[in-house]
């Protein structure tokens, strides 16, 4: 009976590559490749952000007698906000604890958990008594949100266009890092009432486009965890630094003892 070697090399080359193989697995972002070249449905398209207490929101209003609408663009609770954030012919207000914004001549309006759309309509029906076909515009100017962890550069991000997906989010951010671990990202989303909320989002599957939580709210924060293999690596350079110092530390000692002896 004949006996077959398989040579060393070769083993060592399957193993590599199949190494590799595993490797590259958890790094590629959306994977699924049978999805491929098919439409993907995407439930979250219209996207639209929604206003939170602490918001900095721009409001104007406008109609076809200025005279009229200037009455209405004066409030005694207004906040100053940085020069790129200020929008020409329209005054900031801040969204109290109790989710309300305070108008001239309307008095306190309730805006928490609105899109900007729904308080423009909301803020015309309180006008309509007092201005024929009143124009308003309501944008949040402080929509931030926050990327940690496994990225090139950590850090808090302003969103202008009021809309960020969580690739978007990591392209800020400088993108993952190779330690990054992208089978587990764990979302930090506070909701209408204060309460924190926690998600977790696999950015390797191509499915991630259908999560209600592939685009980020104003004030989410993305935590990007070290993979198991950084963890690794990590423990075994302090494990190696300990030994190292130990070993200095006891030879030294016996050379003070052969010196002494």
């Amino acid at each position: 009976m004949k006996k077959y070697f398989i040579p060393f090399g070769v083993i060592l080359f399957v193993a590599l590559f199949l190494s590799s193989c595993s490797n590259l697995k958890e790094v590629v972002y959306l994977q699924n490749k049978h999805i491929y070249g098919n439409a993907i449905s995407t439930k979250n398209v219209l996207f639209d952000a929604t206003i939170k207490p602490k918001n900095i929101l721009s409001i104007e209003i406008k109609s076809a007698d200025p005279e009229l609408s200037a009455p209405f663009n004066l409030s005694a609770v207004t906040v100053e906000t940085p020069e790129s954030e200020r929008k020409t012919g329209s005054l900031t207000y801040l969204v109290d604890n109790k989710g309300e914004v305070e108008l001239a001549v309307i008095g306190a309006i309730y805006v928490n958990g609105l899109t900007e759309r729904e308080a423009e309509k909301m803020i015309k029906e309180k006008l309509s008594k007092y201005l024929n076909n009143p124009t308003v515009h309501v944008r949040i100017m402080n929509y931030k949100i926050s990327v940690l962890g496994e990225v090139t550069h950590p850090g808090v991000y302003s969103i202008e266009n009021g809309k960020v997906n969580i690739f978007e989010a990591l392209s800020l951010a400088g993108d993952m890092t190779i330690y990054g671990n992208r089978k587990n990202i764990k979302l930090l989303r506070e909701d209408k009432n204060g309460g924190k909320q926690l998600f977790l989002l696999n950015i390797t599957d191509a499915n991630i486009v259908n999560s209600p939580y592939y685009y980020l709210q104003q004030g989410d924060v993305v935590y990007v965890e070290p993979s198991k293999v950084k963890a690794n690596s990590a423990l075994v350079s302090d494990n190696t630094t300990f030994w190292i110092s130990t070993l200095s530390l006891l030879t030294g000692l016996v050379s003070i003892l052969v010196t002494i002896l």
